[in-house]
């Protein structure tokens, strides 16, 4: 992850400006994603996104040194805050996206949905930061040390987390009768 300062000078401004305009290009689908694993809401995802660049892009405090964890957190507060004007917690999202490619039969198709309802459904029993590991994990591929800077943890401590979330995951998927391959 490259280190950012937040624009100490007027000659530094242009470069960070350019710097902001890479980083949204580069990583602006993936904190999208997230937040819409987070909350359900294309919108209010895209929303997320556009208000944590903007706050960077204001932000005039310390070096920040994993922009990527820093917009991440900054997206996710900002998520809670509108759920809670909202009286709306965040909720998963309705239908997850198949990026596994396309099947060959609409039977197919149809169980595909179906595993994805079911598996969402048990998602969202799960606590905040149990469903927030593992879409970091297994939507996002990021590592443990990754998801540790952005939940200010140890490496270890996800590693547990993500054990116990997938084990807790897998327990009320046997709950529910439905085997987890």
């Amino acid at each position: 992850m490259t280190s950012t300062s937040s624009g100490q000078g007027g000659n530094s401004e242009p470069d960070r400006d350019q710097v902001i305009e890479q980083f949204y290009r580069t990583h602006s689908r993936e904190l999208w994603a997230l937040f819409y694993a987070m909350c359900g809401d294309p919108e209010r995802a895209y929303d997320a996104v556009q208000e944590c660049f903007l706050r960077y892009y204001d932000y005039r405090g310390e070096i920040v040194r994993d922009l990527r964890a820093w917009l991440l957190r900054v997206g996710q507060n900002w998520l809670r805050d509108v759920a809670r004007r909202k009286s709306n917690s965040c909720r998963l999202l309705p239908g997850l996206d198949d990026f596994s490619g396309h099947r060959d039969s609409a039977e197919d198709l149809f169980s595909l949905s179906e595993r994805q309802k079911q598996v969402r459904g048990a998602l969202s029993e799960l606590n905040e930061d149990d469903r927030k590991v593992l879409v970091m994990k297994y939507s996002m591929d990021w590592s443990a040390a990754q998801i540790a800077k952005v939940m200010d943890c140890s490496a270890a401590a996800i590693d547990m987390r993500l054990s116990r979330a997938r084990r807790r995951l897998a327990e009320i998927l046997v709950e529910r009768g439905i085997d987890n391959e």
